[in-house]
């Protein structure tokens, strides 16, 4: 007979909600959100335990903003919901660039991909989105998030809406999939995007949303002609990569798009990526644990929850679990995470710390 302390014990090691252990049979759990993720054609069933949780607390996050814009008066983010899957995909990218304050040629001011790509995170994050990327659930190192089971997705809301990437995978697919979600947004569409997804493309949404990325990050008209010039080059991936200042996983992307790449030759590009990836050695001292909380909590995010417990509208105790940080850690954030701008905020209520 299996004592109720070993139940418990059982539930906390499998995180396992304890009455659930007591059920004859498993409850079926589907994900909260429309799951595009798919696996040679076929829709994936099953979500892990980590992305149901990481998806539950994105909505709590998602939730407590949308009451506070509310509150402040802010208004709905101009460009979610403004198309449907009857408009082109430079249409969407056209309006995603006006809402970010981009033009055709933004990333040409940027110094490489990396910094083309933390642009590309401000200004969406300036135009009213939650932008999160993170490899684990909440602060938890031993509980990673897996990318061959999500890549990303979106949780469309009028005031609040918001993108998560997953960190577990190469900063160079990542950059495609922060894109990718925005086009969602655009479309008013949450759902979770997965790997399979990332390389083919089956649904007609996810379709749409990928050629819409690539549109916002190598126009296809300035991509065409400058892939003639490099064409016969001995890598003419890379030297797209530069000109237009993405990853070469995301030129290889465009390329396949337009009928330039084959899917294995993009497949072989991506995984070379994530290998160099993964054999890069992890940084472990203060400074990029802070560094992974501005990509994690947002400085727009936390702008907002550290005004809110400063003007006592919001509990240390509640703040702590929107944030996953406690203590000392919380009291922290000010500091660490610069504040950002009133109109990054949305109103001049949240716009400073």
């Amino acid at each position: 007979m299996v004592s109720p302390v070993e139940v418990e014990a059982l539930s906390s090691e499998t995180r396992t909600p304890f009455g659930f252990l007591y059920l004859s049979r498993p409850p079926e759990e589907g994900l909260p959100v429309p799951d595009y993720r798919t696996r040679d054609g076929d829709s994936v069933d099953l979500a892990s335990p980590e992305l149901m949780e990481v998806i539950g607390d994105m909505l709590r996050r998602q939730a407590w903003m949308r009451d506070e814009l509310a509150d402040s008066g802010a208004a709905p983010v101009t460009f979610v919901a403004s198309h449907t899957l009857t408009d082109t995909p430079r249409a969407i990218a056209r309006t995603i660039r006006e809402a970010l304050g981009l033009n055709d040629r933004w990333a040409s001011t940027t110094a490489g991909w990396r910094e083309s790509f933390e642009k590309l995170r401000d200004r969406a994050e300036a135009a009213g989105v939650l932008v999160t990327f993170s490899g684990v659930v909440g602060n938890d190192a031993g509980r990673a998030l897996d990318p061959d089971e999500f890549q990303g997705f979106a949780l469309s809301d009028p005031h609040a809406p918001l993108v998560f990437v997953n960190g577990t995978d190469s900063e160079a697919a990542q950059m495609f999939t922060l894109a990718h979600e925005m086009a969602h947004l655009a479309l008013g569409q949450s759902g979770v995007s997965g790997f399979e997804q990332f390389q083919t493309g089956h649904l007609v949404n996810e379709r749409l949303c990928d050629r819409a990325a690539g549109e916002l990050l190598l126009p296809e008209t300035e991509f065409r002609a400058y892939w003639r010039r490099v064409a016969t080059q001995d890598d003419p991936l890379r030297s797209v990569a530069q000109h237009f200042r993405v990853s070469p996983v995301v030129s290889a992307r465009r390329a396949l798009d337009l009928g330039y790449l084959s899917g294995d030759r993009f497949r072989a590009c991506y995984r070379e990526c994530r290998l160099s990836a993964m054999a890069a050695p992890a940084a472990t001292d203060g400074a990029a644990f802070w560094n992974a909380q501005r990509w994690r909590i947002g400085r727009r995010f936390a702008a907002a929850v550290v005004r809110a417990v400063r003007e006592e509208r919001l509990l240390y105790r509640d703040a702590y679990l929107l944030t996953d940080l406690y203590g000392d850690a919380f009291d922290l954030l000010p500091k660490k995470i610069r504040s950002v701008s009133a109109n990054a905020c949305g109103s001049a209520r949240l716009g400073r710390w």
